[in-house]
């Protein structure tokens, strides 16, 4: 079934209209809940700076992931290593997956992706399943790329080489999705290889699409089948992209033409394209005259909707709701509409974001204080700073199952908040 490639005005407009008639509601007042103080960490591991090169620069953090269940907690981390020789071609990085001790911060293993002998990494992405399962996409300099499978003991369970750029997506089956694509053709057309794994590296289905993957997660497939343009010697992804949406079947669902006057490419903040649980999907577009809008596409692929948000609106989505943060404000919506709201008066901060937590929770840290919000309420888990250091709010942090981990000056803290707060 598809949903038409061209709508007149009112069919448009109609929806847009649809799509801002909120549902009656009156905005509540939260109980304060208790701010806790985090002056001193559980434990902090030591420096995951590795030594393995000499030329080495500062660590960077790719992805923090912790699996309370195997009582692991994993840092996928790189440091850029200047060329220093003729052998070396190009600037790489010293990608490495280490594994550490929940409890008491201690290294259990790593895994380096390099060997002195052999090609260095220039691309690295990671993600993870829930039993603990690592998942790593390598890109090295001779121009070979790979995929690794990791058990909870660093052992390594399958590893598969792909032939094009690929990215790794977890789908709400456990199925590890990799679509792979070379780039346009002379005619701008793009091609794109989608398998499906499942844990034990056995192909379960695959197949060939016109277009590019532009995201995947539960059960969808979102695609731009847009011709791309070349301009000079580079290529560009449509603005008004002809989106198709697929389901783990690889099925189409639906496809939509999103008109002329509009651009998804690299407007606001936050995610421009979300897949929420129930496989209904939200793409962020600017439309020219009118401003920005959220696109909502059902589960069955279909636009239901448009609602007007802010320029400067930070979206993020968990479950099947989504946030839209503008200056003091964050609101809360399903795809239904609005749920409900809650200011944060004197505590915007230009840099401020809303996070999705590993359990499926709202993370926002302001210059003082953080906050962990219930997803469907917007009511406080928790609040908290970091009264030894306020820049810590600010460090690259991951949060689930009232732990906070925190990486900083080389090492990682972890940070156990007070249950009772809940």
């Amino acid at each position: 079934m598809h949903t038409l490639s061209k709508r007149n005005t009112k069919t448009w407009a109609a929806l847009l209209l649809s799509g801002v008639l909120l549902f009656s509601m009156n905005t509540p007042s939260y109980a304060a809940t208790s701010t806790e103080a985090l002056t001193k960490p559980s434990w902090t591991s030591s420096s995951l700076m590795l030594s393995e090169v000499n030329a080495q620069e500062d660590i960077r953090i790719k992805e923090i992931h912790a699996v309370p269940s195997k009582n692991l907690v994993y840092v996928h981390s790189y440091q850029p290593v200047t060329k220093i020789n003729s052998k070396t071609t190009l600037d790489w990085n010293l990608d490495s997956l280490q594994a550490l001790d929940a409890t008491t911060g201690k290294l259990k293993w790593n895994v380096i992706f390099h060997e002195k002998s052999g090609p260095y990494t220039t691309y690295s992405n990671s993600l993870y399943a829930d039993n603990g399962t690592a998942y790593v996409y390598m890109e090295y300099s001779d121009g070979t790329k790979k995929v690794y499978s990791y058990n909870t003991s660093g052992k390594t369970n399958w590893v598969k080489t792909v032939n094009a750029p690929s990215d790794l997506y977890l789908m709400n089956n456990g199925t590890l999705m990799i679509a792979s694509s070379t780039g346009p053709l002379s005619n701008g057309s793009v091609r794109s290889s989608i398998s499906l794994y499942d844990a034990k590296g056995k192909l379960i289905t695959a197949k060939t699409i016109n277009g590019a993957v532009l995201k995947a997660g539960n059960d969808r497939i979102v695609v731009d089948a847009s011709k791309q343009t070349k301009v000079g010697n580079y290529w560009h992804q449509a603005a008004n992209p002809k989106l198709e949406i697929y389901d783990l079947t690889l099925n189409r669902l639906s496809f939509y033409q999103f008109p002329t006057n509009a651009n998804t490419i690299g407007d606001g903040g936050g995610e421009s394209l979300a897949i929420l649980e129930d496989g209904s999907v939200i793409m962020r577009a600017n439309f020219d005259n009118t401003g920005n809008k959220l696109m909502g596409f059902g589960s069955d692929g279909k636009l239901a909707w448009g609602r007007s948000i802010a320029g400067n609106a930070f979206v993020q989505t968990a479950g099947n709701g989504y946030t839209v943060f503008t200056g003091q404000k964050l609101e809360l919506y399903t795809m239904k509409g609005k749920v409900t709201e809650r200011m944060f008066k004197d505590q915007q901060d230009v840099l401020t974001v809303v996070e999705h937590t590993q359990d499926g929770n709202y993370k926002i840290d302001f210059a003082n204080t953080g906050y962990i919000l219930d997803p469907t309420t917007l009511e406080s888990i928790h609040e908290y700073t970091f009264t030894s250091s306020p820049e810590d709010m600010k460090g690259y942090s991951t949060y689930t199952n009232d732990i906070i981990y925190n990486f900083k000056n080389e090492a990682l803290s972890k940070y156990v908040l007070n249950t009772a707060n809940n």
